[in-house]
């Protein structure tokens, strides 16, 4: 470390001080980020996934690209391998389809350069050939290659990849993403006990804490006994940390910093230049961005603050807050145990009591490991006596042996180490040499700890299947795995929506099958019933909400966005009334009476919200809707699908080649019971082919 002066001084992290074992690989930003889902029925999602193909043969990629476009994929394209590698670093597409047999650099070396940098290693990448040797597979996956599809390919089996693929590609992402978070949270912790100088500790923090949530700027300002700032830990992005004990007076007055130390708590600046507390400095007047911060609070003060600043707006969210607050804590522990060691190392004579004070087992010994002090926590964790030990070599100390492989790394301050005794506990320990004493172990018992965090992972996990559980009653897998990763609060949600509602309800059920066959039969294909029509709109994302009686309620555009919700609607109901026709043949068979089912589809404002009583609630759509489209189901005989007007108009503006394949006649005004004015209704019939054919 470089200390030039009081103020202005330098921490260099190539100096040895601030050692990059530390670093994480890549930059952390916590919560993956926002990625695209392919524009397909049932996708809420506007933008598309990115495929970039790489392929000399122009012929080869309008295929692909016209193939995949159909399916709402963003394409970029790469006549050859040179370009498709700078496409891809550039863009960071979703997956990679790569010719193999390309001039200059063949799909091999490009797939395995691809693979061989840490910008695009996470990329899928779909080998396309029509070298069918064995070999040539064989180099392709030690090349790298995540699949391969064969020329002349198949459309379907082309989708079926590509989607498969990219869903495997967020799910690497996100679990690195995780990995990361969790490395930083390690590191910091690594060095708060390897790192005695409060100096070089708050740098190590700043400097990696600013690198991995892609801050620009940061600093640790810490404060003395007064409440004011004695040191301060600023970084730039590409610059070393600076330490100084200047601070411009107001940030810790009006500002953002005193704020945190009045309120106790962390916040986020979405727009610093909106924002009463952001103080803009002489030396950045045109400073703009966002800003996030939270206070180092031990339990009896505030002794610190961190800031972070990134230039895009709104660019800080909850997970960072989250990671923030876990490392202030730890700091602010940190910020306490440095101190005691600082005090150490400037006078000996208080170490007695400092060890006394520790909640940490505490070891000293000389510089030939012979013990001089042992604390009462050490005592308690070892089951030593320390009348007893003291003067006595670590090494003869047969409760103290499993220390040696730590004091043996102790001159080169190796990181902490983790211990496991006998008894099942697990221990943190670290060796630091300590100037013309000896050295000084400090031993942590994180049984507990390890053992909460288990705790709170197997709730998190209990809790996300329940929820899982929950939103598979409702809705299709597509929309489950959306609101498990980004609304999982759904069910608390009250909302007004425009919804289409759709009703389908058996005709002839309860009033002749049901009097002509087994209960155990009338059940079952009650059963069977529902699990296909549940399947045909689960099918086109539609949400299911009820299964009552004989009758199935179905919404789209609830609860979440799907600007073709009558279009969805419309060819659930007509694939209902098809594959019903199977269904009412089997049963005729067996009762030789003739079901049918009627449809009924209304447009309109519906509130959704859980709705019941206390002890049973349930996700639930209630409006007029509902009402105007049971009347229609009560109006549809067999076959039939009646629409209100409001739908066929729906149908009119934004499908309008779809009415011109299905016939549907204008009838009415109806009069609708409970419902005024009378209503102009559209009605299409499926037909049904008699039972004798």
């Amino acid at each position: 470390m470089t200390k030039n002066g009081p103020h202005g001084r330098l921490l260099h992290p190539t100096s040895g001080q601030l050692s990059n074992q530390f670093m994480p690989k890549r930059v952390f930003t916590d919560v993956p980020k926002e990625r695209s889902v392919v524009k397909q029925p049932g996708s809420h999602l506007e933008t598309p996934d990115t495929v970039l193909i790489i392929d000399d043969s122009p012929e080869n990629r309008l295929l692909l690209s016209s193939q995949l476009g159909m399916e709402g994929y963003k394409i970029l394209q790469a006549q050859d391998g040179h370009e498709g590698l700078a496409i891809a670093r550039e863009h960071d597409p979703d997956i990679i389809l790569l010719d193999v047999m390309m001039p200059d650099i063949n799909g091999f070396d490009v797939c395995r350069q691809l693979k061989a940098e840490t910008d695009t290693h996470l990329i899928p990448v779909i080998m396309v050939t029509a070298l069918r040797d064995i070999k040539h597979r064989i180099e392709g996956i030690e090349a790298g290659a995540d699949e391969f599809l064969s020329r002349p390919h198949n459309r379907e089996e082309l989708l079926v990849r590509v989607r498969t693929l990219i869903r495997l590609k967020r799910a690497r992402v996100g679990l690195e993403e995780e990995r990361n978070r969790l490395q930083l949270l390690y590191d910091i912790s690594q060095a708060i006990s390897a790192e005695l100088d409060p100096d070089i500790l708050m740098a190590t923090i700043i400097d990696k804490t600013q690198k991995a949530v892609g801050a620009t700027k940061g600093n640790i300002m810490l404060l003395n006994e007064t409440g004011e700032v004695d040191h301060k830990f600023l970084i730039r992005a590409g610059s070393s940390v600076e330490i100084s004990d200047r601070v411009t007076q107001e940030v810790m007055t009006r500002g953002l910093g005193g704020w945190l130390v009045r309120h106790k708590r962390g916040d986020i600046i979405e727009d610093i230049q909106q924002d009463e507390r952001w103080i803009t400095l002489p030396d950045d007047p045109l400073e703009k961005g966002s800003a996030i911060g939270v206070p180092f609070v031990s339990p009896k003060k505030v002794v610190g603050v961190i800031i972070l600043n990134q230039p895009q707006v709104g660019y800080f969210n909850k997970q960072h807050l989250s990671l923030l607050e876990t490392i202030g804590t730890s700091v602010a522990s940190a910020l306490e145990n440095a101190n005691y060691f600082t005090e150490i190392s400037e006078e000996r004579r208080k170490l007695g009591a400092i060890l006394t004070q520790s909640t940490d087992a505490i070891i000293t010994t000389d510089e030939k490991w012979h013990i001089s002090r042992i604390n009462s926590a050490a005592e308690l964790l070892f089951g030593v006596d320390a009348q007893e030990v003291t003067n006595q070599s670590i090494r003869d100390v047969a409760e103290l042996k499993m220390l040696l492989p730590i004091f043996h790394n102790a001159s080169g301050r190796v990181a902490p180490e983790e211990v496991h005794l006998e008894n099942g506990k697990t221990l943190y320990a670290s060796i630091s040499p300590i100037q013309e004493v000896g050295y000084a172990a400090v031993i942590q018992d994180v049984t507990e700890f390890k053992k909460i965090e288990e705790m709170r992972l197997a709730e998190e996990r209990r809790e996300q299947l329940l929820l899982k559980e929950t939103f598979s009653r409702y809705m299709g897998q597509r929309l489950v795995e959306h609101v498990m990763s980004y609304e999982p609060g759904l069910l608390s949600r009250r909302e007004r929506r425009r919804a289409v509602v759709m009703f389908a309800d058996l005709r002839n059920w309860t009033s002749g099958m049901i009097m002509k066959i087994e209960p155990n039969k009338a059940i079952n294909q009650l059963n069977e019933f529902f699990t296909q029509m549940m399947d045909i709109a689960l099918e086109y994302d539609g949400t299911v909400f009820e299964m009552t009686g004989d009758e199935i309620l179905v919404g789209f555009n609830a609860p979440f966005d799907q600007p073709d919700a009558p279009f969805r609607a419309l060819q659930t109901a007509l694939t209902m009334q098809r594959e019903f026709n199977m269904l009412r043949r089997g049963w005729y068979e067996e009762a030789g009476t003739e079901l049918g089912l009627g449809i009924g589809v209304d447009l309109g404002d519906v509130v959704l919200g859980n709705v019941g009583a206390e002890s049973r609630m349930s996700f639930r759509m209630v409006g007029e809707p509902m009402n105007t489209a049971h009347r229609l189901v009560d109006l549809a005989e067999d076959g039939q699908i009646i629409i209100s007007q409001v739908v066929y108009q729906a149908l009119q503006d934004k499908a309008p080649d779809f009415l011109e394949n299905i016939p549907f006649e204008r009838i009415g005004p109806v009069a609708l019971k409970g419902i005024s004015p009378p209503q102009t209704l559209y009605r299409t019939t499926v037909d049904r082919s008699p039972m004798n054919d």
